[in-house]
């Protein structure tokens, strides 16, 4: 009888952990109840470039602003195709989608690599889940959204070698070395990145007398090599990847670019949520003193930390490298052991007469949680609803881009009125973009590595335009240089341009809200 009562509370304990697990398992993919519905300002370019290579081919002089002299590499062609068409098919809408089945690939493909590292469906899960939700804000209608899964496969691959010094293991990392030069080349030389820890711990060398070699270090220089020739696989050739190297000389760029700035602490749930997963992960490492890890690992971890400091685009690889890596050093912890016992305590203490009532508090209790897990779910999905509803309503604009739009068409009412033949339209940095999607030829936009002179090899009109917008530069020597006859001023980023077009005679004020002001000459 014992025996019996035994056996059934095993197949119960086990029939707990099932449902567990699979609740669990399906948490990673509630984060994209919290996805942003949102365009991001790079997508209007992203998509008149897309349009542009599909109509004419690939394009190696600029073809969106007045500088038509510019040289250019277009670093995500691919990516710029991708989203055209998607445009084309569905308006704003395929963009988005095309977000959210990227993070369905994402949160899958971090689960395996999680599970490739500390065989626990469990920890895996919730590690996914915690990254899923860290990355809510990266995933955007950018190329960058390819570049996260394909990293992923890197590692995915990188460790099944480390696991089998198969070979076989390594032959897709040439394959991901031609996508990334052509979806999203700026960030090509992260996969040689990431592969430098793992030839790091390939090194046949000993330290206390244990060698550190995890697998054999030629297969990797090998395949680093191919990786490497293989990115020339590009419509751009060598120009493709030196343009990578001479866009980053100086500050010019990174100056210009909200997320190529240092991360730095400050109260916005942004930055206390990245200093805490590198809190949480250091915390792991310094305080838990069972686990054990390898070089590989903390490599990746303490790499990828500090290119997050140096710059908040990086955040994302900090993730998917270090948050895997820190379960290597806790797969010693039996989870699933641990869900048993406290499943089988549970139990016995409910057979016993002083823990009678215990059995109905435990009700209570998993009933108050199914409540609780039920109305988080519903408020995000009604979050999600909502988002949704407003962006397919107004595909895919927003407060500001309607402010624009109103502001574009008054100008627009006015050069009909004046029948104005040559345009000369001045515009700033953030507005570019979605003046080239409606159909104006531009003086800059947000593609800020184009508009440095060691990129277009024809004048460094960033920071003509930079010191123009910061008042450091008269803009009347700038306006009269390019004979600009009228103008669209961002009055938050462009407050002096708008200080002293108001005060300027030469100019009158055609229409202004909340954001946004339009000008034109008049004399």
């Amino acid at each position: 009888m014992e025996k019996t009562s035994a056996t059934n509370d095993k197949k119960l304990t086990d029939r707990i952990i099932k449902i567990i697990t699979a609740v669990i398992s399906v948490l990673p993919f509630l984060s994209l109840f919290m996805a942003r519905w949102s365009t991001d300002n790079d997508t209007y370019w992203i998509i008149k470039t897309g349009e542009y290579i599909c109509n004419n081919g690939i394009p190696t002089k600029d073809f969106l602003t007045f500088h038509t002299d510019m040289d250019l590499v277009v670093q995500q062609w691919l990516s710029d195709i991708i989203y055209y068409k998607l445009y084309s098919l569905m308006g704003f809408f395929g963009p988005m989608l095309l977000v959210l089945i990227m993070y369905c690939v994402f949160i899958v493909l971090f689960k395996k690599l999680c599970l490739q590292i500390s065989n626990k469906p469990i920890v895996a899960s919730f590690a996914t889940f915690a990254a899923a939700l860290a990355m809510g804000d990266f995933f955007v209608t950018r190329p960058q959204i390819f570049t996260y899964s394909l990293i992923l496969i890197e590692l995915i691959c990188l460790e099944k070698f480390v696991k089998s010094n198969n070979w076989k293991h390594l032959i897709p990392l040439p394959i991901l070395s031609v996508l990334v030069v052509n979806l999203h080349a700026s960030m090509w030389t992260m996969l040689f990145i990431v592969l430098l820890p793992y030839m790091a711990n390939a090194l046949p060398i000993k330290i206390k007398g244990k060698s550190i070699a995890c697998c054999k270090l030629m297969p990797l220089i090998i395949v680093a090599i191919i990786m490497a020739v293989f990115g020339l696989i590009t419509p751009y050739g060598i120009k493709g990847l030196s343009f990578l190297f001479t866009t980053s000389i100086g500050d010019k760029v990174n100056s210009s670019i909200g997320e190529l700035q240092p991360l730095t602490f400050s109260l916005d749930f942004s930055s206390v949520s990245d200093f805490f997963e590198l809190g949480v992960i250091l915390a792991i490492y310094l305080f838990y003193k069972k686990g054990k890890t390898n070089l590989r690992y903390v490599l990746l971890t303490v790499g990828t930390a500090l290119m997050m400091m140096m710059y908040i685009k990086l955040i994302p690889y900090f993730i998917i490298c270090a948050i895997p890596s820190t379960l290597k050093y806790i797969d010693n912890i039996d989870f699933r052991a641990i869900f048993k016992k406290m499943i089988q305590k549970d139990r016995e203490n409910q057979k016993t007469e002083s823990n009678q009532n215990s059995k109905g508090l435990i009700k209570i209790t998993v009933a108050l949680i199914i409540v609780f897990c039920v109305g988080i779910v519903g408020i995000l999905a009604n979050s999600f609803y909502k988002q949704a509803s407003t962006y397919i309503k107004y595909d895919g604009g927003n407060k500001t881009t309607i402010a624009l739009d109103k502001t574009i068409d008054k100008m627009q009412e006015d050069i009909d009125k004046n029948n104005v033949k040559d345009l000369r339209l001045y515009n700033g940095f953030n507005t570019g973009g979605y003046l080239e999607f409606k159909g104006y030829t531009t003086y800059i936009d947000a593609r800020a590595d184009s508009f440095v002179k060691e990129a277009n090899h024809e004048y460094d009109y960033l920071t003509e335009y930079m010191k123009m917008s910061n008042g450091k530069k008269n803009y009347k020597k700038v306006f009269n240089k390019y004979g600009f006859n009228y103008a669209i001023i961002d009055k938050s980023s462009e407050k002096p341009i708008y200080i002293n077009l108001i005060n300027d005679d030469d100019y009158q004020l055609i229409y202004k809200n909340k954001y946004y002001a339009a000008f034109k000459k008049i004399k």
